[in-house]
């Protein structure tokens, strides 16, 4: 019985001198973190030794660096138009590609620096120059359509492979990205009146008639063709995942899918109930989105039907998981009525766990009960500041990163669209340094957890496991920085 208590009192004793060790190690760690929170040199070196979790708010084709689809336009020798570097990859001439070259044949006429240029320029934010009259917004969301044809060539692997190798060397482990539309129920056909009724029944708070609307277009879409085509999309990507070995002890990856905000209602509903559909039935696609301008004109007039459109959704799969770009606004891109209550709806209403941006807070009629509604629901904020402060122009002052924090709605730290905005994800963790210094190196490490504790994964081992390897890289990387960084941070 003696030997019991000794050893037991040998493992408190253990257990006790571990934790002051992990106390001393974290205050050593952050007194240097305090040291160079003003340096932005400095804050790179830390922050790209630094672990950081996952990626939850991630675009795979804003995210590709323009470089990568123009060595694909390239090596394919794509057609490309002089005028407008618009770029297609059909291969048999037509009367309207008048005047279209071989990319090859205008690389060697223009010279390959000054198309590389214009192409960086034009398909990326890349030098961008506000006196030319385009705002911010505009340059960014126009680059989508202008890559949109290279993206496509880039679904034999090479874009996931790339983004897997980039994620690696910035010590993310984790990337959940919002990879495509499923490509079904394209030869669907549907009464062009539903469009008008469907706006009409929101426009006039008229439910009932709206969720009848709602089952029998549900009865249409999802019949056996559409559901078969679900399942064979579903099978391509587990298949594709398997070949490309995505998966392995230093990265994982998951796939949202989504739907496009701006298209027709009908068309919005199709692809919601397509992508509900089919991220119930998958492990890999682990999540549903919403993408394009929420300030576009239909996207605003859609909004209150979007969220009924996700409620009803949520009632018929209610284990999918909903994040949501919501209030991606700032004052004067739209109306003061249409600025008060975009992320209190995604909330309360489409249900969402999880917020992209949630820039135009301040604005919501109720600010206060908002946040008590997000912090009861445990809603994630999903903060992409590099972004906001291209496209919106947000500041220290006017981005509400410091309410949310304080309020203690859980946030984690994303890139949007990376290779558009010219950035990476150390980046995004550098800004937030130096835009709010009062933020401690144990909150930085808190966001890093956060982003694999809300992260959408469905396997519960595989997520237990990253959380674990997070701790142990974390614990590697302190001991490492307190060892053989401090010459560099001291003052």
């Amino acid at each position: 019985m003696k030997n019991v208590y000794v050893n037991l009192y040998l493992l408190i004793c253990l257990f006790i001198t571990i934790k002051i060790e992990g106390q001393t190690r974290l205050i050593r760690v952050d007194s240097l973190f305090n040291a160079i929170k003003h340096d932005e040199l400095a804050l790179r070196i830390f922050f790209s030794e630094m672990p950081k979790g996952g990626d939850l708010h991630h675009h795979y084709s804003g995210s590709i660096y323009a470089e990568k689809y123009i060595e694909k336009a390239r090596s394919l020798n794509a057609w490309i138009n002089p005028s407008t570097l618009e770029i297609s990859f059909e291969l048999l001439e037509k009367p309207e590609r008048v005047g279209w070259k071989k990319f090859k044949i205008y690389e060697n006429q223009t010279g390959w620096y000054n198309l590389q240029e214009k192409l960086l320029k034009h398909w990326s934010t890349k030098d961008y120059d506000r006196s030319d009259g385009i705002t911010s917004y505009d340059d960014f969301f126009n680059t989508f359509e202008s890559f949109e044809s290279s993206k496509d060539q880039m679904k034999d692997g090479s874009g996931l492979l790339w983004l897997k190798d980039l994620a690696i060397n910035q010590k993310v482990s984790y990337l959940e990205t919002m990879l495509e539309i499923i490509p079904c129920g394209k030869n669907l056909s549907l009464p062009e009146s539903f469009n008008d009724s469907l706006v009409y029944y929101a426009q006039t708070n008229d439910y009932t008639s709206l969720i009848y609307l709602f089952d029998k277009m549900r009865t249409l879409i999802l019949n056996d063709n559409n559901k078969l085509c679900v399942q064979e999309y579903l099978k391509k990507l587990g298949e594709e995942h398997q070949r490309l070995k995505l998966d392995d002890s230093l990265f994982t990856l998951r796939y949202q899918t989504y739907m496009v905000r701006i298209m027709p209602p009908v068309q919005v509903f199709t692809q919601m109930l397509l992508s509900y559909e089919a991220a119930h039935k998958d492990k890999l696609l682990v999540g549903v989105n919403m993408v394009a301008p929420e300030h576009h004109p239909v996207s605003i007039r859609d909004y209150q039907l979007h969220m009924k459109m996700f409620q009803y959704c949520a009632k018929h799969w209610p284990g999918v998981s909903l994040s949501l770009h919501a209030g991606e606004l700032s004052e004067g891109m739209v109306s003061p009525e249409n600025l008060n209550f975009h992320i209190q709806e995604a909330v309360e209403i489409a249900g969402a766990k999880r917020i992209g941006h949630g820039t135009a807070l301040a604005f919501e009629k109720n600010t206060l009960a908002l946040l008590g509604k997000m912090k009861e629901k445990n809603t994630v904020l999903e903060i992409n500041f590099r972004s906001n402060q291209f496209i919106l122009s947000s500041t220290a002052q006017n981005h509400p990163f410091e309410i949310y924090h304080k309020a203690n709605i859980p946030l984690v730290i994303c890139t949007d669209d990376a290779g558009v905005l010219r950035t990476d994800h150390n980046s995004e963790f550098i800004q937030l340094a130096l835009k709010f210094p009062y933020l401690s190196y144990l909150d930085f490490k808190q966001f890093a957890f956060n982003s694999l504790k809300y992260s959408f994964l469905k396997e519960s081992e595989i997520k237990e496991n990253l959380i674990k390897k997070l701790e142990k890289d974390f614990i590697h990387f302190e001991e490492e920085i307190i060892k053989n960084y401090p010459p560099i941070f001291e003052k």
